[in-house]
């Protein structure tokens, strides 16, 4: 309730155990000693160190709780009207930082490993066109593009008409040395294509090189600073949500470790067992989405070591789900 260290004589008053502030204070030693408790220093109360923390943690990992009420609310907030990937995600880890109080994270997936479900150039006015992306999970990517000439209406429906009939299916990042070689092949009629084909798709190799990151709610763990610790720790770890590019790579290392063939599952990891020491003050609960049988991103929230456990991971559980279902109804709409 307090963030404070608790006393022996506390939790003699309220805990109900009918035992001594002396027999109390004997078992907290005991405890300390074996690592679950911490005391700053002697006439302080104690708190609990990441491994008292990790105890009761895997001690609730059976009790999730989340009220159907809530979920309703979830739900409610939830745009089902959402059309785009990108859009899905932004709007997941807003969610996920307002039901929490905490940050909330999503990962995207990594789109250079998707696969390409349409690629077209829409032509703007002389050498100006824009480049359209989208991938079989749902993300869309568009870009302006300047090309080295102006490209003819019959050229770019000519491209856009030989890339979706080439390209659909293909991996990102498969895809340009894949169509060079076929216009290679082709008749003397494609091979004014090549040099346009070759800029738009070495424009989607740097468009999806960098693996988005969603971050929201920073501003909640400025709010709650007395529960991450003192002014550099709370500054530290500010500093890491911030720069997002290590957050990143944490999260991708949990995509790396993830088994598509097991149950998915909730993660929790407290302070340093993240591996960034900016993060030894927090928590962070995760759940890693999938779309049929592949592993596609991470989503969850970063909190005070504090946090309810028992409803953060049934939160993080819940919106996971959430994402993976709208997911599905993509590929519904996408069959009628």
């Amino acid at each position: 309730k307090t963030s404070k260290p608790v006393s022996s004589s506390l939790i003699a008053e309220e805990a109900g155990l009918d035992l001594s502030s002396a027999s109390i204070r004997s078992i907290l030693q005991e405890l300390e000693n074996d690592g679950f408790l911490h005391q700053a220093h002697t006439s302080a109360g104690r708190e609990p160190t990441d491994k008292g923390y990790r105890f009761f943690v895997d001690y609730l990992s059976g009790v999730q709780r989340l009220a159907a009420s809530e979920k309703e609310r979830i739900e409610e907030q939830y745009n089902s009207r959402i059309g785009e990937l990108d859009t899905l995600l932004s709007e997941t880890s807003r969610l996920l930082s307002r039901v929490s109080h905490g940050a909330g994270i999503v990962l995207s997936p990594q789109m250079r490993s998707q696969a390409i479900k349409r690629l077209e150039l829409l032509p703007v006015g002389g050498r100006n066109v824009l480049g359209v992306l989208i991938t079989d999970s749902g993300m869309v990517r568009h870009w302006p593009i300047q090309l080295a000439f102006a490209p003819t209406a019959r050229q770019v429906n000519l491209l856009n008409r030989f890339l979706n009939e080439n390209i659909r299916g293909c991996g990102v990042d498969k895809a340009q040395n894949m169509i060079l070689a076929k216009l290679s092949q082709m008749e003397r009629e494609f091979t004014d294509l090549t040099s346009l084909a070759g800029e738009l798709l070495t424009e989607v190799g740097r468009v999806v090189s960098p693996e988005a990151i969603y971050v929201e709610g920073a501003d909640n763990i400025l709010s709650q600073a007395e529960q991450f610790g003192d002014l550099k720790t709370v500054q530290s770890l500010m500093r890491v949500i911030g720069e997002k590019d290590r957050l990143a790579g944490m999260l991708e290392k949990e995509l790396e470790d993830n088994d598509a063939s097991l149950p998915a599952r909730v993660r929790v990891r407290i302070g340093a067992e993240s591996g960034l020491p900016e993060l030894r003050s927090a928590s962070i609960v995760t759940h890693v989405y999938r779309h049929g049988d592949r592993v596609l991103g991470v989503l969850g929230v970063i909190g005070s070591k504090r946090m309810e456990y028992s409803r953060m991971i049934s939160l993080v559980d819940f919106v996971g789900r959430l994402v993976e279902t709208r997911l599905k109804e993509w590929d519904l709409e996408e069959s009628r």
